[in-house]
């Protein structure tokens, strides 16, 4: 039988994630194409089965269900926000397919239909944590999207940064995904007087460029009070512009510049397909591995 084998893809092209989204579509499509181009599966062609969920966990859902049932997909690769997540178990645990999951997240989750390839807190979190409390100080302020993962991530990371002598949770504050500079204008007030060793930022997606905006018209200085995240990538830092990452610290188990042989050839192979403009990640390095 040589009928092509085809996999739902699910990553979103547009909406408040979309920047994460393209580098997932980019990385999944560069897998399957490598994957044909060396013959397939046993011969048989990889097709991937694309929509586009919009950054919106029940459009996740629906066309997941749309995949499943519609489409005849046994394999969906997708989802980034743990919300959209935890929208699309229910429907591959209903019908019994299987989800790849490639993004960083809280843990304390499992189902046997669902293939975690993101980095987990054992693997980013207690990281950073020793990192940042003994370089700077235990005393914390955090800020997130209005969302499970922030929420689930910020506790942890309060658990960890208060086993350190000196430790402080001065604040936390969770704004909507799709919030502007000056919404978290107001936030950089209330660290100004509470002066933190380091701020914690969940911040996901177009709104993480205006948290750090927002940090440097505070006129902040990341040499003594830095910003300190797991979700702020190679992505999100073109958004913003260099200038303003400067200084900040992110801890994650793919950086674009790892100096080996294997990442040289992966990323000329990408650069040669779309050009030098492509911002490698680690949701992407997952996104292909996977």
């Amino acid at each position: 039988m040589n009928d092509p084998v085809r996999v739902g893809i699910l990553y979103s092209a547009t909406g408040t994630t979309s920047t994460i989204g393209q580098a997932h579509l980019q990385r999944a499509q560069l897998g399957i194409d490598e994957i044909n181009e060396t013959g397939g599966l046993l011969g048989r062609e990889l097709v991937a089965v694309r929509y586009d969920p919009a950054s919106t966990p029940a459009r996740y859902a629906a066309l997941a269900e749309q995949l499943i049932v519609r489409d005849g997909i046994n394999v969906i690769f997708g989802c980034y926000m743990s919300s959209s997540r935890k929208a699309v178990i229910p429907i591959v645990e209903k019908w019994n397919k299987l989800l790849f999951y490639p993004t960083l997240y809280e843990g304390f989750e499992f189902s046997g239909n669902v293939i975690y390839t993101g980095a987990a807190p054992n693997q980013n979190s207690v990281q950073l944590a020793d990192y940042m409390t003994s370089s700077f100080g235990a005393r914390v302020y955090l800020i997130g999207s209005d969302y499970i993962y922030p929420y689930e991530s910020n506790r942890i990371m309060g658990e960890l940064v208060m086993q350190h002598p000196g430790s402080d949770k001065l604040g936390e504050h969770y704004l909507p995904l799709d919030a502007t500079e000056r919404d978290y204008a107001a936030i950089m007030q209330d660290i100004r007087a509470r002066q933190p060793d380091f701020i914690f930022s969940t911040v996901v997606g177009d709104s993480t460029a205006s948290l750090y905006r927002a940090y440097a018209d505070a006129g902040f200085n990341p040499q003594t009070m830095p910003i300190a995240s797991l979700t702020t990538s190679e992505a999100e830092i073109a958004q913003m512009g260099a200038d303003v990452a400067a200084g900040h610290f992110t801890a994650a188990p793919y950086f674009q510049s790892i100096d080996s042989p294997a990442n040289a050839r992966c990323l000329a192979r990408l650069r040669q397909r779309l050009g030098d403009d492509c911002r490698p990640n680690l949701c992407w390095e997952a996104a292909y591995f996977q």
